[in-house]
């Protein structure tokens, strides 16, 4: 009986932090800034008002996955890191450091995400195959569509940062 009770009693500890770690990856929340007009923070709420896309890849162990999300680009034009809207002159010296739960950072200058510079696409996502992703991926994952390795690829995204390499 004593046996049953603890298990028990394991059980729902368990039960309830595994629902609070839940609730507290749906409340996140992304700060961007850095080298911007407009820092802002990236809500559940302010993300599901931008205009959504999809990019469709196939991971490392052959999954097809249709991720929706939001362009970086628009994330960035958002924020007023790109003076003008056009990316020109010393601009063009400008990068983004986007870093994740774990640490894990990723440098993206910021042509390479300018679709007037490339057709690949970087999108801040928070769904897979129309789910939400989970838990040990999201609430946000950065995908670098076009790269032949994942590397870029930065899981429970925490900030993005712009910062300019002129001195």
């Amino acid at each position: 009986m004593r046996t049953q009770n603890i298990i028990t009693i394991i059980s729902f500890i368990l039960l309830f932090s595994s629902a609070a770690t839940i609730v507290k990856a749906q409340d996140q929340v992304i700060h961007v800034g850095g080298d911007v007009g407009k820092p802002f923070d990236i809500t559940e709420r302010t993300f599901s008002t931008m205009t959504q896309v999809h990019v469709k890849i196939t991971g490392r162990d052959s999954v097809k996955h249709d991720y929706t999300g939001v362009s970086l680009f628009d994330l960035l034009s958002k924020a007023n890191a790109i003076i003008g809207g056009q990316l020109k002159g010393k601009q063009l010296t400008k990068y983004v450091l986007i870093t994740a739960a774990d640490g894990y950072k990723i440098l993206l200058s910021l042509a390479e995400i300018d679709p007037a510079f490339t057709d690949n696409q970087v999108v801040l996502v928070n769904k897979d195959n129309g789910a939400d992703l989970a838990v040990n991926y999201g609430p946000y994952r950065l995908i670098v569509a076009g790269d032949k390795r994942p590397a870029r690829s930065a899981m429970r995204v925490t900030s993005i940062d712009v910062y300019s390499a002129a001195k």
